[in-house]
């Protein structure tokens, strides 16, 4: 037997999956349901989806487990003729399960068992347990709507045939009036509802953060990461989560469309001339619900650099992760013999100043993109000149150039780092991440003047200079107070 592909989403704490073939689409929770005249364990009352009443079932009452007061999403679930919806808290990704990773379950009960089967999730080793739809139509009561037909009609008819085995699972999107698709084995999970949050880090091709499991995860415009232009706020509706190796990044999208079969020999070609291809376009799909699609490349934009870096920008939702740890200093090879270290947890910003370096992310009080309207100091050096922002003149000085570095300043990557009164340009963000341990400075010890001199932190596996920008903030404000009692 050939691997399953599973969307896996949650209930209160489980993880439950079903077969794509079942799956039909995930709609946003409304804020109430229709009531029916029936009664059934665990029905919440309809949803009305194109003209179509769909029963909807809450696993969490069911189950008797905690039901918190915030919904989030309903799966509709299509199974033998019938057509129903799960409440869940938030879809989780696509998973790709051989037949021998499945494990059989017993579970005694007077109500029909909801799974017979589990698998544990590759990425964190989370029990997932696969949910038995004709478990649900047997409950005492339960209403059931007739199957209209939808995509997973389509994806059941392909998986009889093969032909899935032969290709792949698309997801269809819609960016404003653009169709696009990318695998469903690359994307980590869907938003139904982009609930935008402003952050320090918003401007260019990031929209935001959206709250998304318990992290606030960066948004960005999808078309303007392809180079089509980009999306009016209004068709800014859902978003596509794309996993990175330090983080997730969500794309924003108007529409999901639907999940869909494709063989291979489906995908056509880009055109080989007149035409210049979009940033990550694999292909053209035609022949689907609302014409002709643009095929991602999903490995190549999990794999671009400069997206993993923003997938690295996103925080813990409850903003200060680990309390800082307390304990006496101690001697540690590691940065060097000799130097004292002590464990600490902070949480840092990571940038580039020529080198990586990380700066505590308590003192920095606004990231701010390139200022378009500088007034530039003709003068060299590290002073840029003057920019204004909040009706207050700032100095803008050049970071990598202050600590005797040489980098290249893009104004659409860099970032301004205010702190102090000062405005640091820097040529990139990296991260914000937590530490593992610093090394001491006695006190009264004078900052460095470059990098060299700086004392270190470790952060995952890295051992970065540790840059005290309000130290160097108050320093470049006492020489010009200096300098105007002097004149």
């Amino acid at each position: 037997m050939s691997a399953v592909l599973y969307g896996v989403f949650t209930v209160a704490d489980v993880h439950v999956a079903l077969p794509l073939s079942e799956l039909r689409e995930v709609i946003p929770c409304p804020a109430s349901f229709v009531p029916l005249l029936a009664a059934a364990p665990g029905l919440a009352g309809a949803v009305s989806l194109r003209h179509q009443v769909i029963p909807v079932v809450d696993l969490r009452q069911l189950l008797g487990l905690d039901s918190p007061a915030r919904r989030d999403v309903v799966v509709i679930v299509t199974y033998d003729g019938s057509v129903f919806g799960l409440l869940a808290d938030a879809v989780r990704g696509v998973v790709d399960v051989a037949p021998e990773a499945e494990l059989g379950m017993t579970v005694n009960s007077g109500l029909p068992p909801l799974f017979a089967r589990t698998f544990e999730r590759p990425e964190d080793g989370a029990v997932v347990c696969v949910l038995d739809c004709a478990a649900i139509r047997r409950l005492p009561g339960m209403v059931l709507a007739a199957d209209a037909g939808g995509p997973s009609a389509a994806m059941a008819a392909a998986q009889e045939r093969g032909t899935a085995a032969t290709g792949c699972s698309m997801m269809l999107l819609r960016a404003g009036e653009i169709g696009l698709c990318v695998d469903v084995s690359h994307i980590h999970s869907v938003v139904p509802e982009l609930v935008l949050k402003s952050s320090p880090i918003d401007g260019g091709v990031i929209h935001g953060v959206i709250e998304l499991g318990e992290r606030f995860v960066p948004a960005v415009d999808t078309l303007a990461v392809l180079g089509l232009g980009g999306l009016a706020p209004i068709d800014v509706k859902r978003g596509v989560a794309l996993a990175y190796p330090r983080g997730l990044l969500t794309f924003a999208v108007t529409e999901v469309v639907a999940i869909v079969p494709v063989a291979r020999g489906d995908v056509l070609a880009m055109p080989g001339f007149g035409v210049p291809p979009p940033a990550f376009a694999a292909g053209i799909l035609p022949g689907q619900a609302g014409g002709s699609y643009l095929v991602l490349d999903g490995a190549g934009l999990r794999a671009e650099e400069e997206l993993g870096t923003l997938a690295a920008l996103g925080t813990p939702v409850r903003g200060g992760g680990q309390p800082a740890r307390r304990e006496a200093a101690r001697e540690e090879p590691g940065p060097g013999e000799g130097r004292v270290i002590e464990p600490r947890v902070r949480t840092y910003l990571t940038y580039l100043a020529g080198p990586e370096v990380a700066t505590p992310l308590t003192q920095i009080e606004e990231i701010v993109p390139h200022p378009g309207d500088v007034i530039p100091f003709a003068g060299g050096g590290a002073m840029r000149g003057v920019f204004t922002l909040h009706r207050s003149s700032v100095p803008l000085v050049d970071l990598p150039a202050l600590l005797g570095e040489a980098a290249e300043i893009d104004p659409a990557a860099a970032r301004v780092l205010l702190v102090g009164g000062v405005g640091f340009l820097v040529p990139a963000l990296r991260a914000i991440e937590e530490s593992t341990w610093e090394e001491r400075v006695p006190a009264g010890t004078p900052a460095p003047a470059t990098l060299a001199g700086s004392p270190l932190v470790k952060i995952g596996t890295r051992m970065l200079p540790r840059l005290n920008l309000s130290e160097c903030a108050a320093t470049m404000v006492g020489e010009r107070d200096k300098r105007t009692v002097a004149g």
